[in-house]
């Protein structure tokens, strides 16, 4: 079954942003697809549909799953100023067309995000299925440049939690934080709960576009090839 990555941001993220995240996602894609057999560049690879803040026109304006806004609406803090990210990604798994098309689901807000802790985060991620970013922290610490390369790391970081690598069954290379596991080599998949790690993997690795290493790359592959024949 053809997969496809729903791209989608709040209205108070910049367009310069917005770019990232097209940008990142579709590069990383490319870049992989050069690295499976030729014909599976064509089948497998999943189809990135940049929504943006969107809103469905024939849906009665306010209600549910009808905009962008309405998830941001009935997931924000009662004063608006903190998007609850486990409130929003509950939204996410339960509007109708994630059971009636399942897709990955990859979001970015310009609120400053909680997680489940009520704590301060750069993202909020259901492993697999989807996840939310947020740009609020990085605009507070960084000029635009700079901020560029920091999202554009966070992108690849969160991608590539959504399509869920690292996969938990690798034999080595795994690091476990909590219920969470992420990749021990030098890539955009090791730990990134705090500013400072983002930080960190952006002054390490050289190559900006470089984000995955070689095994984190092949299992976002084999879970693209997995996806399209329906094979667990």
């Amino acid at each position: 079954m053809e997969s496809f990555i729903s791209l989608t941001w709040s209205q108070d993220v910049e367009d310069s942003e917005a770019r990232v995240l097209v940008y990142t996602v579709t590069h990383l894609v490319a870049q992989l697809g050069k690295r499976l057999p030729f014909w599976f560049q064509f089948q497998s690879l999943p189809q990135i549909r940049p929504f943006g803040d969107w809103v469905i026109l024939m849906m009665p304006r306010g209600s549910a799953y009808s905009s962008m806004d309405w998830y941001i609406e009935h997931s924000v803090t009662p004063d608006h100023a903190v998007l609850n990210g486990e409130a929003y990604l509950r939204l996410v798994e339960m509007e109708p067309w994630q059971s009636s098309t399942p897709h990955f689901d990859l979001a970015l807000v310009g609120k400053d995000l909680s997680d489940a802790h009520g704590r301060s985060v750069l993202s909020v991620v259901r492993d697999g299925v989807a996840g939310v970013m947020s740009v609020y922290q990085l605009r507070r610490s960084f000029e635009q440049e700079e901020l560029i390369v920091k999202l554009s790391h966070l992108v690849a970081h969160n991608l590539g939690r959504v399509v869920g690598i690292p996969l938990h069954n690798r034999k080595t290379g795994l690091l476990y934080v909590g219920e969470n596991v992420y990749c021990a080599h030098l890539c955009a998949m090791r730990p990134m709960m705090r500013l400072e790690d983002l930080v960190e993997l952006s002054e390490q690795i050289a190559d900006e576009w470089g984000f995955y290493c070689e095994t984190c790359q092949r299992e976002m592959g084999a879970v693209f090839v997995s996806k399209y024949y329906g094979i667990n």
